[in-house]
């Protein structure tokens, strides 16, 4: 067997840009303050008791890199294809119990009025450190109920503790993001 070029053991030369990071503002049950995983390029192992956030995180990152209509959420857990939606990550809901008039079973959500909106976020970066990029999701209910997003770019390391605070209006939201200087539209293809 012929060994040529390869390196020991110990040392690695990854290509392409790896996952730095992930971060999650009122997705699903990650509710109220920021959530971060940073994988910092390598592999991550995620592991957790059943309810735990695993499927949630996945479903997070493939809203991010997959486009809306192709992709199933819960997958991992064999869940059917309309189990989860985006709006049930967005409302928070956590389980299912009767009504309060005992004639129905019911989904309890974290934030049932859906008046407050969910941020989605993962840095990329590449062997060259310097070499970094941001990807992003804003998502709201509208007066409907319907699911609105704003997807958003940026050539560095973003975060949305200072990059997505205090996003008051639906309607300004395009103008605010872009003046942060990310780049921002309201569909998946641009």
């Amino acid at each position: 067997m012929e060994h040529r070029n390869r390196l020991p053991f110990n040392e690695s030369k990854s290509k392409g840009y790896r996952l730095h990071k992930v971060e999650l503002w009122n997705w699903g049950t990650f509710d109220g303050h920021v959530f971060t995983v940073r994988p910092e390029g390598q592999s991550a192992l995620l592991i957790g008791q059943n309810g735990s956030g695993k499927s949630t995180l996945v479903d997070a990152i493939l809203t991010l890199l997959v486009r809306p209509g192709v992709r199933n959420f819960n997958v991992a857990a064999g869940a059917k294809k309309r189990e989860r939606d985006e709006r049930s990550y967005l409302l928070g809901a956590y389980d299912r119990g009767s009504d309060d008039d005992g004639l129905g079973i019911r989904v309890k959500y974290l934030r049932p009025k859906g008046e407050q909106y969910s941020v989605i976020l993962a840095c990329f970066r590449n062997d060259d450190i310097s070499n970094v990029f941001t990807v992003a999701q804003v998502l709201y209910l509208t007066a409907d109920q319907s699911v609105e997003k704003v997807y958003c770019f940026a050539e560095d390391e973003r975060s949305i503790q200072n990059d997505f605070g205090q996003l008051e209006s639906t309607e300004g939201m395009l103008k605010v993001l872009k003046g942060r200087g990310m780049r921002a539209t309201r569909t998946f293809q641009e």
